[in-house]
């Protein structure tokens, strides 16, 4: 009996090894993703309170790491001038920058902020009525807050 309870306790043992030496590896916090319908106006890069509010919740878990970096990246659906949308993700971005700069101790060398414009669709769309585009291509506005480098 008792070595199959010694034998259990091995093979859990090196189960959770590999586990944790697998996760090691990884980086553990998954991208936070703030929908601009949620957190701008359309075609607005002025932050929302509900906006700030989802930013507020997902901070606390990462901002009492000794070295943290974030990439805050912004996108745009394909309605309307290239050029536009790519000025209107980099101001989303540097928006949600700006807010967690101003709530938090991180500092601006913490953070790296780029636009991306349309060009990294999550959904793609042919609606005929400009509302229902709009509505369909939601999913592609969107600030991404992701963590590129956590030392505790």
């Amino acid at each position: 009996m008792r070595n199959n309870i010694i034998n259990w306790k091995a093979i859990v043992g090196a189960f959770l090894i590999s586990i944790l030496a697998a996760c090691a590896h990884q980086n553990p916090w998954e991208p936070m993703i703030v929908d601009s319908d949620l957190a701008f106006d359309f075609g607005s890069a002025t932050l929302t309170e509900p906006g700030k509010k989802k930013i507020d919740t997902y901070m606390p878990s990462i901002i009492n790491y000794r070295d943290v970096r974030l990439e805050i990246v912004g996108h745009s659906d394909r309605i309307g001038n290239d050029s536009a949308n790519q000025r209107l993700s980099e101001q989303r971005a540097q928006a949600v920058a700006n807010h967690i700069l101003a709530t938090t101790k991180l500092k601006a060398d913490q953070i790296r902020v780029r636009g991306l414009g349309p060009r990294d669709p999550i959904v793609q769309c042919n609606q005929s009525n400009r509302q229902a585009l709009i509505d369909c291509l939601a999913p592609n506005r969107r600030v991404e807050i992701r963590v590129t480098e956590l030392v505790p």
